[in-house]
This record gives structure tokens, C-alpha cells and sequence, in this order.
């Protein structure tokens, strides 16, 4: 329990920052699809541009 705990912990910014981003592609999608495309690619983006920034933590086995 307490390692499920950890890994909600350490990954519960990840999953709203991915759920975020989902819901603003689908709502662009439904407007248009051309702006879709545009912000889907600023989503990937800024995701790679955060994961550069802040590499994921490795934990020792």
C-alpha cells in the first residue's frame, strides 16, 4: 500500500498534466482539425520540452 502510495505520489502531477493536455486536444479537435493538429503539436512540444528540462527519477532496485 504504501509503495502504491509512493508512485501516486510521485506521478500524480504527470497524470494532470497528460489528462490536461487530453482535454484541450479534444477540444480543439472538435473545432477544427487544422488548429488541432496545431495544438497537438505544441502539446508534444512542451511535453518534450519539460521532459529535457526535468528528466524523469530513477530509483534504485
Amino acid at each position: 500500500m504504501k509503495k502504491l502510495g509512493r508512485i501516486f505520489r510521485d506521478y500524480a502531477e504527470d497524470f494532470f498534466i497528460f489528462i490536461g493536455l487530453t482535454l484541450i486536444n479534444v477540444a480543439t479537435f472538435r473545432l477544427s482539425a487544422t488548429a488541432g493538429l496545431y495544438v497537438l503539436g505544441c502539446s508534444f512540444l512542451a511535453v518534450g520540452v519539460f521532459i529535457a528540462i526535468q528528466p524523469p527519477k530513477r530509483y534504485p532496485p
